[in-house]
């Protein structure tokens, strides 16, 4: 495992991670909200990742990148294309989870030609979806509202929460189903997830709360990009006892998406979807396509 931070120019540095062979195919990890780069190594926790080389990036204000308050979709594919150059990358793949999985689409619509294949994970689609605060858990949508309607309030009610990485701990795992609970205290997987939220709230209460709610009003306004525009493989996988991004999501989205697969997992949850996503798939992802 290796860590990295590049600066950005304008005082920015951008921090991101990378697992895996140095000649196996290249995925990037678009964490989700609240989340950080250190989130790939609870997806991985319990399965072999020597087919792939992962490549996880802090979104400003997560772990150990800077922060930027006017990030938007169009920024974030430039990190990207910052990382590859920095690598000496040409074509990857992009693997992303929940509020993340908004994040891959934008940048495989910035990289026509230069995607392999992406994978969405938990993803939730506000903008494309009728209803659907009727399709999240209390939490999710009360967040997702308030991103809308009253951001600068969200912040402020977030910030105590997002001060202390053991209380955004508890307030999500109270939102779980008791099944997905329990299969995040294997304990591998239970340290990557507590490491993970400690490093999105590192830099500080306000700055992780502001930056959960950017991000946020990012995934839930209109996007500005076509799902019909994706052109590649694009595999979806929902877990049917997701509490936080109900399964109508990731059925609106594979419908949204010409040729997209969607996988719906059974007595899965969450989390748990993006861990058993990656033990089902890692091999396959790992095969180069022709």
């Amino acid at each position: 495992m290796k860590v990295h931070r590049i600066p950005r120019g304008n005082g920015r540095f951008l921090s991101f991670m990378e697992t895996g062979p140095s000649n196996a195919p290249v995925w990037f990890y678009c964490h989700g909200i609240p989340g950080s780069k250190k989130e790939v190594l609870m997806a991985t926790a319990n399965n072999r990742t020597g087919s792939v080389r992962l490549i996880a990036i802090d979104r400003p204000g997560c772990g150990d990148s800077t922060q930027w308050k006017s990030y938007s979709f169009s920024d974030h594919a430039d990190d990207m294309r910052a990382v590859a150059e920095y690598l000496q990358i040409k074509v990857f793949s992009l693997l992303g989870f929940s509020g993340g999985g908004v994040f891959a689409m934008a940048t495989a619509q910035a990289f026509k030609g230069r995607i392999q294949r992406v994978v969405l994970v938990g993803t939730p689609c506000v903008p494309i979806l009728d209803s659907p605060f009727n399709h999240a858990g209390r939490l999710t949508a009360q967040v997702w509202h308030a991103a809308l309607t009253a951001p600068q309030d969200l912040v402020s009610q977030l910030a105590t929460l997002t001060a202390n990485s053991h209380l955004l701990s508890d307030a999500l795992m109270d939102s779980l189903s008791d099944t997905e609970q329990q299969s995040l205290q294997a304990p591998r997987v239970y340290t990557a997830f507590q490491d993970d939220l400690a490093a999105a709230t590192q830099q500080g209460g306000m700055i992780a709360a502001e930056s959960i709610v950017r991000d946020t009003q990012l995934m839930v306004k209109d996007w500005p990009f076509n799902l019909d525009n994706m052109a590649l493989p694009v595999e979806i996988f929902h877990g049917e006892q997701d509490n936080l991004v109900h399964l109508e999501h990731g059925q609106a989205l594979a419908s949204s998406i010409p040729g997209s697969t969607l996988t719906t997992l059974s007595k899965s949850g969450h989390y748990d979807t993006l861990i058993k996503a990656c033990g089902l798939r890692m091999e396959c992802w790992g095969s180069r396509p022709l």
